[in-house]
């Protein structure tokens, strides 16, 4: 598929959703750094899938170690060019998550079975969602699927990005549904949060089959489709 090419989300979800009932693949991974448009291509692709059946859908922030104890606690890590930083506990670390709780809900509808999953955003409203073991299709999403085992004979998977200029617009625009609540504060954590992406989820990309890469207008490159997903 050419790199030239600028597609309409929706184009990519039936893409998506086509090689899914082709293929019989239960899973869709999304990875990708902040602002590429994970969330809403995520969206977009589950009111497509939900045509064919129950879509599960698991977001990788219910499964993120409280923020607090986060920036209560400091990290060490190799950036790009071999220099040694320390800083903040971001979502660039598999550290920061509850990864085994995650995995055994992988299990459970892997095999076929129900799971009864309490979102954090459900929380206040005291809702549980009730995930379905023969679901048409399963939706994880979030940069910490890279830490995830991804079964290619069972999951397609899609890696996402955008410039860094779009992501500090973006981020900024998400403004109080963000824990960075000014502009000021986002391009101030951008530098670290951007050394630790490049140097612990970005070298994942390579296990994504997919690639986009996400413009300005919200409409999507392909920059690669190893195995023909996207036909």
């Amino acid at each position: 598929m050419s790199t030239i090419e600028n597609y309409d989300p929706k184009e990519i979800a039936k893409m998506v959703v086509n090689s899914i009932k082709s293929s019989g693949k239960k899973f869709l991974f999304i990875s990708g750094n902040g602002g590429s448009g994970k969330t809403e291509l995520c969206k977009i692709i589950s009111e497509e899938a939900s045509k064919f059946g129950h879509i599960n859908f698991l977001d990788m922030d219910d499964f993120v170690v409280d923020t607090k104890l986060r920036n209560s606690a400091s990290i060490s890590w190799t950036d790009i060019n071999l220099g040694e930083q320390t800083g903040r506990y971001t979502t660039s670390f598999a550290a920061s998550y509850f990864l085994q709780n995650i995995k055994a809900i992988m299990c459970n509808i892997e095999n076929g079975n129900n799971y009864y999953h309490w979102p954090k955003k459900a929380k206040e409203n005291k809702e549980c969602r009730l995930l379905y073991g023969d679901a048409f299709l399963t939706i994880i999403e979030g940069t910490g699927t890279v830490f995830l085992n991804k079964k290619k004979e069972i999951s397609i998977n899609i890696f996402m990005k955008c410039s860094k200029e779009i992501e500090i617009a973006r981020r900024i625009k998400r403004g109080k549904f963000s824990n960075e609540k000014n502009a000021e504060e986002v391009r101030k954590k951008f530098a670290e949060r951007n050394s630790q992406y490049k140097a612990n989820i970005e070298p994942f990309a390579n296990e994504y089959e997919i690639e986009l890469e996400s413009l300005e207008d919200f409409s999507l490159n392909v920059v690669r489709d190893d195995d023909n997903c996207l036909i």
